[in-house]
């Protein structure tokens, strides 16, 4: 079974967050909660010229999950294919798992007090199809798919500038 994942390529990023509009929009998010964040780098100087990057902040839906291991009620799950989801159900809003992910991804919804995060869109998954964020990128700065062979993509084009 393959392990899925969402790999950002700050290369390609431009910053317009339309993959925020896009997750809000496909999971009927409120206002407050933003479940992928796309942050401003400080300019960097590359080759003599001035870059901004932009780094994604979403949940990394990690092979071991701290925060699954910091739920008390057991309210995290890892299905098979590596998506980690939290049971709306089972939470009870402690936010144990919110302090124990290095990543910020878990946060505490206002109006319900529970914790939410990134589904990876499970339900677009299901049916074959591309999370949201991933399908709305309009500079192709998101791919989705298996982590071994994205993270395989990604050396073999390091590989290739290095040469």
């Amino acid at each position: 079974m393959p392990q899925y994942s969402i790999m950002h390529n700050t290369e390609l990023c431009v910053g317009c967050q339309a993959c925020e509009i896009a997750c809000k929009q496909e999971n009927n998010i409120n206002v407050g909660p933003r479940w992928i964040r796309i942050c401003k780098e400080v300019s960097k100087e590359a080759g003599g010229k001035l870059r901004m990057d932009f780094s994604m902040i979403q949940c990394r839906h990690c092979t071991k999950p701290l925060c699954r291991e910091a739920c008390p009620v057991d309210a995290i799950i890892v299905r098979d294919d590596g998506i980690v989801l939290i049971d709306a159900q089972l939470c009870t809003g402690c936010n144990q798992c919110i302090d124990a992910c290095p990543f910020g991804a878990p946060q505490s919804n206002p109006e319900t007090g529970l914790v939410e995060m990134c589904t990876m869109c499970v339900h677009r998954i299901d049916k074959g199809l591309d999370p949201a964020c991933v399908q709305t990128c309009p500079y192709g700065a998101l791919r989705y798919g298996d982590l071994n062979t994205l993270i395989q993509e990604k050396t073999e084009k390091y590989i290739r500038i290095k040469e």
